[in-house]
């Protein structure tokens, strides 16, 4: 959610806490959506309900290393945009 906000622009420079790109609903959403996914997979009535079971804990900290790596690739793509504007990759840049 945060890598993508716009193409050229780091995640630091189009902040979500400040200035002219703030979005304080994404900050209560994030928050939100963990709780509703928590909610679904811990509390007996859903698993009944949904067939399904409870997750270790464990499990929801795998996908943590594949997140950063999606952050530090978008970054370095939009430096590299930054830095050669004519060049191929600006060019092909959603």
């Amino acid at each position: 959610m945060f890598a993508t906000r716009t193409r050229r622009l780091s995640v630091f420079q189009q902040n979500p806490l400040w200035g002219p790109a703030r979005n304080l609903r994404l900050l209560f959403a994030i928050p939100f959506t963990l709780g509703v996914v928590f909610l679904f997979c811990y509390v007996g009535w859903f698993n009944r309900v949904f067939g399904t079971a409870n997750i270790p804990v464990a499990f929801f900290f795998i996908p943590i290393p594949f997140a950063v790596v999606i952050v530090v690739l978008d970054e370095i793509r939009k430096l590299v945009v930054r830095t050669r504007p004519n060049g191929l990759l600006a060019r092909i840049a959603w």
